[in-house]
């Protein structure tokens, strides 16, 4: 076999290889396209009718009082992707996703012990104030024909409920940090992280500050930095902002909510009970006026001027 038979045969494969991988992209992107298009949502649909279709026995215990959302993603370890859904409420409701370890029934150290010289046990409160969530995201496909890798989803997940309010509240925000950072340092290291200013100077002003917060974080850590020291390096670097940027990631594949939402025939049956209760009340206004006994004695009743001082007659 010659050298340029080789070298056709060789040129031939590397042809047929670029052939493949470009059909083969071109199918994964259309398949991609596809489960995208599925849950291509932005507050709609009504959630108890959309879950009813997923899941029956689930649907039968949402309430439209609780501001039921359902959210979609796509997700899984393998192409193409699984579809994942999960049920979000918006008001106050109670629940039993939070379970306490803590003994009620037993009375602490203080009240039991003899002793008052010496102080009391210390009691261990670990485990007291932690939540267990069991709403987790759960696949749109049925689990009996899955296979057994793929059908099972972490759909428990602990995290520390504290019992003070204030202390919740600053670990929201604290958490609302932590995605800020991580989200600045994964542009940085991409090099997406654009500068808004065309100065020479400004650019380098902003590119020296963006590298010595990112030094900050990863030398001290989270707390060596402050949130709004994050919000102005991202308010320079670039032009997408975070927070419109989550509360569109929020909207994306999400149903509209039940709070939102107005039941037609509540509506018909509250409308109906308005034109009956409004009808009745004329038409018992209608019958105590002819029912009046002295209707016709006031209709004929002759009616007298009353004289008063001022009355002036004959003139």
């Amino acid at each position: 076999m010659s050298v340029k038979h080789i070298q056709d045969n060789s040129n031939q494969e590397i042809a047929a290889r670029i052939i493949q991988r470009a059909w083969k992209t071109f199918l994964n992107v259309s398949i991609y396209q596809h489960f995208k298009s599925l849950i291509d949502l932005r507050r709609q649909g009504e959630p108890r009718q959309i879950v009813r279709y997923i899941n029956p026995k689930e649907a039968q215990l949402l309430d439209a009082a609780a501001g039921v959302q359902v959210r979609f993603r796509l997700g899984g370890v393998r192409f193409p992707p699984e579809i994942y859904y999960k049920i979000f409420t918006h008001r106050h409701i109670e629940d039993l996703c939070a379970n306490s370890p803590r003994d009620y029934t037993k009375l602490p150290a203080r009240y039991t012990s003899h002793n008052k010289d010496d102080p009391p046990q210390v009691e261990d409160n670990s485990g007291w104030y932690r939540r267990v969530e069991n709403n987790g995201w759960r696949p749109v496909s049925y689990r009996f024909w899955m296979p057994l890798e793929s059908g099972v989803v972490d759909s428990t997940k602990e995290s520390e409920f504290h019992f003070s309010k204030l202390k919740r509240k600053q670990d929201l925000e604290k958490k609302r940090k932590i995605k800020k950072i991580d989200w600045m340092r994964q542009m940085y290291y991409m090099g997406s992280l654009e500068a808004k200013a065309t100065d020479n100077e400004t650019l380098g002003l902003i590119h020296k500050a963006t590298k010595g917060l990112i030094k900050s974080i990863e030398d001290g850590g989270v707390d060596s930095v402050m949130e709004w020291e994050v919000d102005e390096v991202l308010n320079w670097t670039n032009t997408l902002n975070f927070d419109e940027y989550i509360a569109s990631w929020r909207e994306t594949a999400t149903s509209n909510s039940s709070a939102n939402l107005k039941d037609v025939k509540l509506q018909q049956i509250q409308k109906s009970l308005r034109s009956n209760i409004y009808g009745d009340e004329a038409k018992q206004a209608e019958e105590s006026l002819y029912d009046d006994s002295t209707y016709y004695e006031n209709a004929y009743t002759k009616q007298f001027t009353r004289l008063t001082p001022d009355s002036m007659f004959g003139m």
